[in-house]
């Protein structure tokens, strides 16, 4: 930590009432941060290296290569999150239980493709299993931007460098998918990722359902953390714990469908169902369960 300190610019800081850090990083949506002793994180924004250490009632922020603009714009620091509170269903006590854990976790802006490759790699996966694999597609298929730290690579650039290395990535049966995945998309217009943006959801959808390994929670996964499509509720095993547990009493029967469990959330929880999302999965997993935590971050 102090040699980053040392090392590294000093490009700003942000109070932490603005950002509840461990909530953010440690909910699933990224698995490019670390997290360091006495709070703090290390980790990459797109390809560009961040170090944030919380001190006294403020963020510090170091970074070689980026921005304090930069950074302002991957943590959605300015997205007002009391629009996405007040549109929460009224007398849910359990949301309001999550949500109150984790205040002021934030949703980040990251990059489509970035969440494509990522979450096609979680399959079957534990967190901190999928975070050596995606460190591993940097190092053998990036290019190193700064010592230690690789851009992610593009669909190219593990056309170009060829299917061999994806084994030494601990993919598994995963190392096909991921092939199959980046040629269709070196094949496509560079373009494309950010011509889907502008379609609907749905398509947006229905386009990575037709993807080689990609099933409907990866494709919310990608709709939600890629997109930005904030109506998305992606159901996992443990957000479908959550809803049989927890709102059993709302669904009306104990057994319930995938099919049901996804009509059921996307109506209840609304157009910040995402967040919705992420609260429950964060609170559920560290609180109630003790199943996951920080320490799969370190």
């Amino acid at each position: 930590m102090d040699q980053i300190i040392n090392d590294w610019p000093f490009i700003g800081r942000i109070s932490s009432d603005c950002l509840n850090l461990d909530a953010t990083l440690g909910c699933g949506q990224t698995f490019s941060w670390k997290r360091l002793e006495k709070g703090g994180w290390i980790g990459q924004a797109g390809s560009i290296p961040y170090a944030i250490f919380p001190a006294s009632d403020q963020l510090y922020i170091y970074s070689p290569l980026g921005s304090l603009d930069g950074f302002q714009e991957y943590f959605q620091i300015t997205f007002d999150l009391e629009k996405v509170f007040n549109s929460f269903p009224s007398e849910d006590y359990i949301l309001e239980q999550a949500r109150l854990f984790c205040q002021k976790l934030r949703i980040l802006k990251q990059d489509p493709w970035e969440t494509i490759l990522s979450f096609l790699c979680s399959s079957a996966k534990p967190i901190i299993q999928i975070r050596k694999i995606t460190q591993l597609l940097r190092r053998f298929y990036g290019e190193e931007l700064w010592p230690g730290f690789f851009s992610f690579p593009s669909p190219e650039d593990i056309l170009n460098k060829g299917p061999s290395h994806l084994e030494q990535c601990k993919l598994g049966f995963r190392s096909d998918y991921v092939w199959k995945v980046a040629s269709i998309f070196a094949k496509e217009n560079k373009k494309f990722l950010s011509i889907l943006a502008t379609a609907s959801t749905d398509t947006i959808r229905q386009t990575l359902l037709e993807l080689p390994g990609i099933g409907r929670k990866i494709a919310d996964c990608v709709l939600l953390f890629g997109y930005a499509r904030m109506e998305v509720f992606p159901i996992d095993r443990w957000i479908e714990r959550v809803l049989q547990t927890f709102y059993f009493n709302l669904l009306e029967k104990r057994k319930i469908s995938k099919k049901e469990l996804l009509s059921f959330s996307s109506s209840y929880f609304g157009h910040f169902a995402g967040y919705a999302q992420q609260y429950l999965f964060y609170w559920s997993r560290s609180v109630f369960w003790k199943k996951g935590g920080l320490w799969e971050y370190q």
